[in-house]
């Protein structure tokens, strides 16, 4: 197991989060979508699929970012909790995201899955 002090959880969270939340994040998604077989998401079935693992990789990025939050006093606390803050939107931005597909919309799908 990789073991790292609180202050580099604090950072790596934060900057995970932040990666979420503007959609760089997506690409780890995209990948894996991609390499399991899956084609460009192009139609309502891979939209759907895409966006839910967008939604997991939000996920992810907020459990690492919560329990980088418990690290004690000091900065690295204050950094691990706006990171948690920044991930927590990243999730709403995915389930938006999901919603789009539901909708149809295809503008506000594409939107919210931003992956270049």
């Amino acid at each position: 197991m990789l073991t790292m002090t609180p202050q580099a959880r604090a950072i790596a969270a934060f900057t995970l989060a932040a990666m979420a939340l503007i959609g760089w994040l997506n690409r780890l998604a995209f990948a894996a979508y991609l390499t399991f077989g899956g084609e460009l998401p192009a139609g309502d079935g891979s939209q759907l699929v895409f966006s839910l693992l967008g939604l997991a990789v939000a996920g992810g990025a907020f459990w690492f970012a919560h329990s980088a939050a418990d690290a004690g006093a000091g900065w690295q606390t204050d950094l691990a909790q706006a990171g948690r803050i920044i991930a927590a939107l990243a999730v709403v931005v995915a389930v938006l995201a999901t919603v789009g597909v539901f909708t149809g919309d295809q503008s506000f799908y594409s939107g919210f899955m931003y992956t270049g």
